[in-house]
């Protein structure tokens, strides 16, 4: 089943944050221990209204429990967003200059996938492909004409996903000093 995120959401989906953002190689990952960083990206998911905010935020149930999740905004949306991260009073002291996420990533007017995840138990099920035909319809439902997302270009199995849906490439970004594909779909 999928449905919005709650504040109760914010431990299972701060897991798979911290994997993508492990992966992503960020100065916050890298930088402080994991308990840590879990409780920030929480506190942020929480009561951040940053682009990780539970608001932007599907989750796929499975028996209850948080099996994946798919994060949307609107691109135009992004800067601020990024800049309210500056307003959370974080509880836990931490190391980090500026935000987590300070490069552009979206464009204006696109329904940007921030980012999606499945815990690993769950992989294999569809659930990936279920949260992006949701996202579909929810773009239309919002008025958007195109959704959009980055695709690091070295995983091939994520790039093939997207393709499968029918993002196209459109122009290369690096993010964090990683080469991206910028790509959308027109809903």
């Amino acid at each position: 089943m999928i449905r919005s995120a709650n504040r109760n959401d914010a431990s299972k989906i701060s897991e798979l944050i911290y994997i993508i953002w492990n992966d992503m190689e960020l100065p916050l990952i890298q930088d402080n221990d994991k308990s840590v960083v879990l409780d920030v990206i929480k506190q942020s998911i929480e009561e951040g209204h940053y682009r990780n905010y539970f608001e932007h935020i599907h989750v796929f149930e499975v028996e209850g429990e948080v099996a994946g999740f798919i994060n949307t905004y609107d691109g135009g949306d992004e800067a601020v967003l990024e800049s309210n991260w500056n307003k959370i009073d974080f509880k836990q002291d931490f190391k980090l200059e500026g935000t987590p996420l300070p490069e552009k990533e979206a464009d204006q007017g696109d329904l940007y996938i921030e980012s999606i995840a499945v815990f690993s138990d769950y992989r294999g099920q569809g659930i990936a492909s279920k949260l992006i035909e949701y996202i579909f319809n929810y773009a239309k439902e919002q008025g958007f004409k195109n959704v959009s997302l980055n695709c690091e270009v070295e995983n091939e199995g994520a790039m093939k996903l997207y393709r499968k849906f029918g993002f196209e490439p459109s122009y290369d970004r690096v993010l964090s000093g990683h080469d991206y594909k910028y790509m959308i779909k027109t809903i």
